[in-house]
């Protein structure tokens, strides 16, 4: 059993990795093999992340302190929690959690992030899934931009056509 003081210790603690992480994802996960968390443990170092287990209600208490909102660990949520925290590359981190998601479908899950200090639901965290870097965001950014000019560009040809 903690002490208050150790509590208090682990919670500012917490507090002080979520204020130096840009990016950090809440999961929860159940009988996955401690060879495997490592595993994940080590992939994450690799991409300058690093993942803490943390109780549940210790870190509910640092996000209430920081003001972070429904984000609430505690309540619905089975088995252990980790928070991942991300310092360069939101999408290498992802690519890791999501391969050990799909690994250890019914034992972990992502729960959700905090993105620059917005908390991103679990829904739509799964849209940045298939993301893989930064220069792939800006290519889906300028080829959904381009699409409906080519389209207004064929539409525009085909309609000088019919009036010449």
């Amino acid at each position: 059993m903690l002490t208050r003081q150790q509590k208090r210790e682990k919670i500012d603690q917490i507090k002080e990795n979520i204020n130096g992480s840009p990016y950090i994802f809440y999961t929860t996960f159940s009988k996955v093999k401690t060879k495997d968390v490592s595993k994940l443990r080590n992939n994450l170092f690799g991409v300058n992340s690093k993942m803490t287990l943390v109780k549940k209600t210790l870190a509910d208490i640092a996000f209430k302190e920081l003001n972070i909102q429904n984000v609430n660990l505690k309540k619905g949520f089975n088995g252990q929690a980790a928070l991942i925290f991300s310092d360069e590359n939101l999408f290498n981190a992802l690519t890791f959690l999501n391969t050990f998601k799909k690994q250890n479908k019914e034992n972990f899950d992502i729960l959700g992030a905090i993105l620059n200090k917005e908390v991103v639901d679990k829904q739509t965290l799964s849209m940045f899934t298939s993301i893989k870097s930064k220069d792939d965001l800006y290519t889906r950014l300028v080829w959904s931009l381009k699409y409906p000019i080519n389209k207004l560009a064929v539409a525009l040809s085909q309609i000088s056509q019919k009036s010449a």
